[in-house]
């Protein structure tokens, strides 16, 4: 396919483009979601894609209003050509050519009638495709490794992220060879998609800092800080940074130096810290012994203890516990 036949493919009207007309809107809602129930419509994948294709591509369809939907797969939209009206939460978003809005799975959202020349790609992809080693290439950035990795395992960071990079011609190019691919359905096709899409992502993360707002890259540091606080709140007693780089997804070192940088601490002392706290607090509303709170919060070495409780509080345990 060249490039001109695929200018032609994306510009052509779809059957249901033609359709459209004759169509109200609950035909239009069964046509993408596969619950009869639509008063909550939510855009199933399986009505876009083969169940066993983990990744597609959906041209948006033109002429009519979508209302207000969420999607059970992660999306990414890119305008080829025109503009594409969003509303999220309230807040109107008009996407312009040559820019990407990653959006989360439960964001609840609608998209203003596209005219015929308002043409967009809707890039579909199911929890599947981001696989440990999808990740683990892009695990260097905070910012869209955890809008991904959250909303696949739906703990929200924020809605969407959408990238100003309409000036950006390396990713206007990827996007197209991933079009190229798709339609053209050669042998490989799966692979080569994925080898440009994981291309896509680190162009994204390169030059992130271009093309988000700063309140999105402000909202996804708070958002991860206060997910690694809760859960090393909750599992410090017994807890290394290889299983806690399992539980968020992430590489290892990654993972190391990203609680470095937005707690300003290494996980090591985090916990230290953490097991420390709880000691002070049962030597304060206890009678339990010293042994007896090294066990509850897993210290094994009591002199050890000993010093670095000295180091916290500038004072040992015992002295700690007469002075309440």
């Amino acid at each position: 396919m060249t490039l001109k036949q695929l200018d032609q493919q994306l510009r052509s009207l779809s059957t249901f483009e033609r359709e459209i007309q004759n169509l109200d809107q609950r035909d239009m809602k069964l046509r993408f979601s596969r619950f009869e129930d639509v008063s909550h419509w939510v855009i199933n994948s399986d009505k876009l894609m083969p169940r066993n294709e983990e990744i597609a591509i959906h041209k948006h369809d033109r002429f009519i209003d979508f209302t207000e939907h969420t999607h059970d797969y992660l999306e990414m939209m890119f305008v080829y050509s025109g503009e594409i009206g969003h509303n999220i939460k309230g807040k109107t978003l008009i996407l312009k050519k040559g820019e990407i809005l990653l959006m989360d799975m439960a964001t609840s959202h609608s998209i203003k009638m596209a005219g015929e020349e308002d043409i967009a790609i809707n890039v579909i992809m199911k929890r599947e495709f981001f696989d440990s080693f999808f990740l683990n290439q892009i695990g260097y950035n905070d910012k869209l490794t955890g809008f991904v990795v959250n909303a696949i395992s739906n703990r929200s960071i924020c809605p969407y992220l959408h990238f100003q990079s309409s000036e950006n011609e390396k990713i206007w190019a990827l996007i197209i060879d991933v079009l190229l691919e798709y339609y053209d359905q050669k042998n490989g096709m799966e692979t080569a998609i994925r080898a440009y899409m994981l291309l896509l992502f680190n162009e994204l993360i390169r030059n992130y800092h271009h093309y988000l707002d700063d309140r999105l890259i402000r909202q996804v540091d708070a958002s991860v800080a206060v997910d690694i606080a809760s859960y090393i709140d909750e599992h410090y007693k017994a807890l290394t940074l290889k299983e806690m780089a399992k539980v968020f997804n992430y590489n290892s070192d990654y993972l190391g130096k990203q609680i470095k940088k937005l707690t300003g601490e290494s996980l090591k002392n985090l916990v230290k810290k953490r097991k420390l706290k709880e000691a002070a607090n049962l030597l304060r509303n206890t009678e339990l012994s010293i042994l007896e709170i090294l066990e509850i919060i897993s210290y094994s070495n009591a002199s050890y203890f000993y010093k670095q409780f000295k180091l916290e509080y500038t004072m040992t345990p015992d002295e700690y516990r007469n002075k309440q």
